[in-house]
């Protein structure tokens, strides 16, 4: 059967040429090619539908579409090694050293691919000349090894092979250094000493296109009797005498940077580090290991944590005199210049085997960052003679330093205040003793006796460097017998010793962060109704500089009787201080209830308020709040929301803010708690209720009473499925039209048995219309031999997310008359007993006709791109690689009794392709017809579509036009 697909009926008379509407229908179909120019990733799927337009005999504009083809991107290796993609002699790198020295050179390797992937590099020495070849890895691209440690080591005439390194893809990198040692016998001068070659080859070569199979480069490397000169870079007192006035400060390699913006930044009469300016002192050690005298020219480029002392930089030749930073003043022999954070320095001869010094000072800048990434300092040199160079210009400058880093240690601080507050208003005056305002000072109204009462609180990390505080409470007042417990901010969590100094603590606090905590006082019952104030001080150290320390003030106004209880029963459940208990004071420690609900939709929590004021007014008011922590008022997780209504009332009720409870009377509330639809599955998610009266109670305070409750969320199980589309189109007397449906599984259950059925009206199939139901089992829009013919209920199931395409076959008997139409509903009943998937159904309007266009696409790979399809054309899914190209043919047919006129094939180049990269096929292949008369077919391109027609021709019955065109996946 050849294939018959859904064509849609405009319903007017055509206005515009047929090429003017392919464009403007494929404009809003697809957009502008801008949109289109994206790469695809790997597993991207293209896919891509054409579309014919004509005219029936009746003169109407009818569309039809073709069924839908597939391609999957498959994933495609590219690299580059030092910007090369495959094997090359150049030179990437030339360095100059003397015998017996080891001479460094970098390299990167960038996967281009669109995936990870392995790689393998190996280092072989040419000429085979260097006593030792070694690679380390690079990660912070100094061109440095990162450690002593190599990745791999050869001897002579062995290769150097690096295990494989994982690099990821879209241009991640592996950068690494190759160390060459020169023999300390080699003694004559020779420009290559030797040559290496570095290759990188790919874990998964069939991932690659020749010749980026593999890729090479080389180093170079010379060996010199001049000068040649080396230089490395230390922090330490010098060796030599300092300028005059004073000793050189303190140099050390680490330690605390300036507090203050306002430290001195000239020698004068010295400079020396104190509590708030820290100095340290760097000292460049440069050689000539060549075989002659040389102009050594040297430059550092201070990093933003250092600023360089006026007048502290000494030369080894000249001790004790202070080298002249601007023009002129320098001793003899060197020429020193400082330009804002660059210091330039050119030694007019150093001989063979000398070894000098330029020793200088650096402030350690308050901004410095802890760690070294602002304070690490790496010196350029120039390795050979520089005849020519000043300190004004220094010349071209090929080699560095070691890096000589100045480790940056944290200096720390804490403030301890209540929640909310803030460092700058919760700070001692004193230290360790609170400053009495009310951001240092936490006051609960009062404590049940035998009950207890929670103080929140913050601790602030005012230092320079993540510390952990130790807590810890001194009982001013309370009465004997009390205890406390210290909280994380959840206010069940024990806070717990996570120093290892035996000390409960915050836990690490990042710098400027801060961390919520919980402290609770537990009142013995013996506690005398009506007595207090009672206060308690939480004192905090720094677990890193016990001398640092803050303190604030807990205090509770009166120990009262159990005046208010919430509880989730009548009765209640157990005692609000132990486990999930919420008769008396809490909230206990372990929810009450747990309830459970799915996304996006409320629970219900009963509550009950019990006024036990006996001595207190007739009535109370208490008001209700709910928080995601024991700290009141408090806030909820992101997105979820509780609603107090009336008792017995839903979600949906109205919300209350407050019950009213008689003297000695018990009041139900309910509480509709809703986590967000967006909200990911948890457990026992607390949510802690409080009642608090709006009055003072008979002992003169506000009272109150809170419990823990929780709610489980859980994914909201949904059944449901679809059947699209519905389609249109038309059939020749006696003739059959094949329409084709998605059934999709929308839920996230999976859909049981279902039957299928393709229902004609019963005034129709008097007439003889009949229907028959394919499973296409290939998926490729036609019904053909490997297609299942429906007879009875499909067992399932349909899986959560996964579809079961369809096709339809509609019978139109050989006495119906044109114009006449038939509406075939199909529907997938679903059988498994209630919930169920239901009922989907799609309606197909054929409509009889004399004159019919069916439309197939096919495609085919073009590996090559050259326009010419490598297989047969077929509708199956193909996968190709980026940069491959797909050949698509568009086949438009007159199946019907009548001529039909004007007929235009239209198509477009899919998401992630292009018309433009493509070869296209020859032109003879692009536009051809059989049985067409009047103006001949012709092809025509834009920049993103294709069209296949003319505005004048007649098609005969059994008459066709073929589209064919290619384009290329984008790369």
């Amino acid at each position: 059967m050849s294939p018959t697909l859904p064509t849609r009926r405009i319903g007017f008379r055509p206005r515009a040429t047929w090429a003017g509407a392919a464009v403007l229908s494929l404009g809003f179909l697809f957009g502008s090619s801008s949109a289109l120019a994206a790469p695809p990733p790997a597993n991207t799927v293209i896919g891509n539908q054409a579309s014919a337009t004509y005219s029936d005999s009746s003169g109407t504009t009818q569309l039809a579409t073709s069924n839908l083809v597939q391609t999957t991107v498959q994933q495609v290796g590219s690299f580059t090694l030092d910007t090369f993609n495959q094997v090359t002699t150049t030179i990437v790198n030339t360095k100059l050293g003397a015998a017996g020295s080891v001479v460094y050179a970098p390299h990167i390797l960038t996967n281009t691919g669109n995936g990870s992937d392995t790689f393998t590099i190996t280092v072989d020495a040419d000429n085979d000349a260097f006593s030792k070849v070694e690679v380390y890895p690079d990660a912070n691209g100094d061109g440095m090894p990162d450690s002593t440690t190599p990745l791999c080591t050869a001897a002579p005439a062995a290769v150097c092979s690096v295990p494989a390194q994982t690099v990821p893809g879209n241009n991640g990198t592996f950068q690494f250094v190759v160390a060459y040692t020169i023999p300390g016998t080699a003694t004559t001068p020779t420009t290559p000493f030797d040559t290496a070659t570095i290759t990188a080859t790919p874990g998964t070569p069939a991932l690659y296109t020749a010749p980026n199979t593999s890729a090479a480069d080389k180093d170079q490397v010379n060996l010199t009797t001049q000068a040649a000169f080396g230089a490395t870079k230390s922090i330490g007192v010098p060796a030599v005498a300092a300028p005059p006035g004073a000793a050189w400060p303190l140099a050390s390699t680490g330690g605390p940077r300036s507090s203050s913006a306002s430290c001195s930044t000239t020698w004068g009469a010295g400079i020396a580090s104190s509590d708030s300016c820290k100095y340290t002192v760097y000292t460049l050690t440069f050689n000539n290991t060549g075989g002659a005298p040389g102009k050594f020219a040297l430059s550092d480029t201070l990093p933003s944590g250092f600023t360089y002392v006026a007048g502290s930089a000494v030369w080894s030749s000249a001790p004790g005199v202070a080298l002249g930073d601007g023009a002129g003043g320098d001793p003899a022999g060197i020429d020193f210049r400082v330009a804002g954070s660059t210091l330039n320095a050119v030694v007019n001869s150093l001989g063979q085997n000398v070894t000098q010094t330029i020793s200088f000072v650096v402030l350690v800048n308050n901004t410095a960052v802890v760690g070294t990434s602002t304070t690490t300092n790496v010196g350029q040199y120039n390795p050979t003679d520089s005849p020519t160079a000043t300190a004004t210009a220094i010349g071209t400058l090929g080699s560095t330093t070691n890096p000589a880093a100045y480790t940056v240690v944290a200096s720390y601080g804490l403030v301890v205040g209540t929640n909310p507050s803030t460092a700058a208003t919760a700070v001692d005056t004193v230290a360790g003793t609170p400053n009495g305002t009310a951001a240092d000072t936490t006051t609960q109204p009062s404590v049940v006796a035998g009950g207890s009462v929670k103080f929140p609180q913050t601790v602030f990390n005012t230092g320079s460097g993540v510390d952990s505080i130790n807590l810890s409470i001194a009982n001013g007042s309370f009465p004997a017998g009390t205890t406390f417990l210290l909280f994380a901010a959840d206010g069940v969590t024990p806070l717990l010793d996570t120093t290892g100094d035996g000390v409960p603590d915050t836990g690490p606090i990042p710098v400027g962060g801060s961390a919520n905590i919980v402290v609770q006082a537990n009142v013995p019952a013996s506690a005398t109704v009506g007595s207090g104030p009672f206060n308690a001080v939480l004192t905090g150290r720094s677990a890193n500089d016990p001398t640092k320390l803050d303190a604030t003030l807990d205090q509770v106004t009166i120990v009262v009787g159990s005046l208010v209880d919430l509880t989730n029963s009548a009765a209640g459940t157990g005692s609000g201080s132990v486990a999930g208990g919420d008769l008396g004071p809490g909230p206990s420690p372990q929810p009450t209830t747990t309830n459970s609900t799915p996304a996006g939709t409320g629970t219900i929590f009963t509550l009950f308020v019990k006024n036990n004021d006996a001595g207190g007014p007739a009535t109370q008011t208490y008001t209700l709040a709910a928080s995601q922590s024991t700290g009141f008022p408090g806030t909820l997780p992101a997105g979820w929301t509780v609603k107090f209504v009336a008792a017995g009332g839903t979600c949906a009720a109205a919300a209350i803010t407050d019950v009213t409870v008689a003297r000695g009377a018990q009041q139900q509330v309910d509480a509709c708690v809703t986590p967000p639809a967006t909200q990911t599955p948890v457990t026992a998610q607390p949510i802690y209720f409080r009642v608090q009266s709006t009055a003072v109670a008979s002992t003169g305070v506000l009272v109150s009473d809170a419990k823990q409750d929780a709610v489980t969320v859980t994914t909201a199980a949904t059944l449901g499925a679809t059947l699209t589309p519905n389609n249109v189109g038309q059939v020749a007397p006696g003739g059959t039209v094949v329409y084709a449906h998605t059934l999709t599984n929308t839920g996230n259950q999976s859909c049981g048995a279902y039957t299928l059925t393709a229902t004609v009206p019963a005034a129709d199939a008097a007439l003889g219309w009949t229907t028959a139901i394919y499973l296409d089992v290939n998926g490729d829009g036609q019904i053909d031999a490997l297609d299942t013919l429906v007879t009875g209920p499909i067992a399932g199931p349909l899986a959560a997310g996964t579809t079961q395409k369809l096709l339809v076959r509609v019978f139109a008997p050989g006495g119906a008359s044109a114009g006449a139409t038939d509406t075939t509903t199909v529907t997938a009943t679903f059988t498994d007993p209630a919930p169920n998937c239901g009922t989907p159904s799609a309606t197909d309007i054929s409509t009889v006709i004399t004159g019919q266009i069916r439309v197939l696409k096919t495609q085919a790979a073009d590996i090559a791109c050259d326009g010419t399809a490598d297989a047969a054309f077929a509708a199956t899914p193909l996968s190709l690689k980026p940069g491959q190209c797909i050949v698509y043919r568009v086949v438009a047919t007159n199946e019907g009794t009548a001529p039909i006129t004007n007929i235009a094939i239209n198509d477009a180049a899919p998401a992630f392709t292009s018309l433009t990269g493509a070869t296209q096929p020859p032109a003879l292949t692009q536009c051809v017809s059989t049985g067409v008369t009047g103006t001949a077919l012709a092809y025509a391109q834009t920049p993103t579509a294709v069209s296949c027609g003319s505005a004048a021709n007649t098609v005969a019955p059994g008459g066709s036009a073929t589209l064919t065109f290619a384009v290329r996946i984008n790369q």
